[in-house]
């Protein structure tokens, strides 16, 4: 699967056991973990045992992870596409960006391929996510791009504040939205 660009300063791969030493660098930042299910701190070997199983699930259609590769900067992040139900032609939609590339775009762009790669190449009907009520940034991507919020939920997780609520939402391809649905 080669290198894809949804824009012009950012481009998708497959995640390559040739990201790991960057992926462990941003990844190992805890206000990247802050808000992921990335471990916090980040032990060493960690990424490329991610990344391994992350080819494998690859392989087998399971999951799609895909590096964020900026021209200049190289590694800035990672989004994936998890929880792939070929009968229920549903998966669900995650990603993170290194805090240095934060506000630049990069999640909203990578998501955006990460969609139409759902819908056009895998066939799904709906992609779906959650995001913690108190990650403004990634609540700001998925209005970007469409997405409807379907529930909430109090956070069960101990990682996070036991405080915060997780905010679930769902996309259709476009054929498929509500007329009164926002365009991304």
């Amino acid at each position: 699967m080669p290198a894809a660009p949804p824009s012009d300063d950012i481009l998708m791969e497959p995640v390559m056991r040739q990201h790991a030493a960057a992926f462990h660098a941003l990844a190992s930042d805890p206000a990247v973990s802050a808000t992921t299910h990335l471990p916090s701190p980040f032990p060493p070997g960690h990424a490329e045992a991610w990344i391994d199983t992350a080819m494998g699930a690859r392989a087998k259609g399971e999951a799609f992870h895909f590096a964020m590769l900026h021209p200049q900067d190289g590694f800035v992040g990672c989004c994936s596409l998890v929880a792939l139900s070929p009968r229920a032609r549903t998966a669900q939609l995650s990603y993170w960006v290194g805090r240095p590339y934060w506000g630049r775009g990069h999640a909203t762009r990578a998501a955006r391929w990460m969609l139409d790669f759902a819908f056009e190449t895998l066939k799904l009907d709906r992609v779906r996510t959650c995001v913690l009520e108190s990650n403004t940034a990634s609540l700001r991507v998925l209005e970007k791009l469409g997405f409807e919020q379907v529930l909430r939920a109090p956070n069960r997780n101990p990682k996070f504040s036991l405080d915060d609520v997780l905010v679930f939402f769902e996309r259709a391809p476009e054929s498929d939205r509500r007329p009164d649905a926002p365009n991304p």
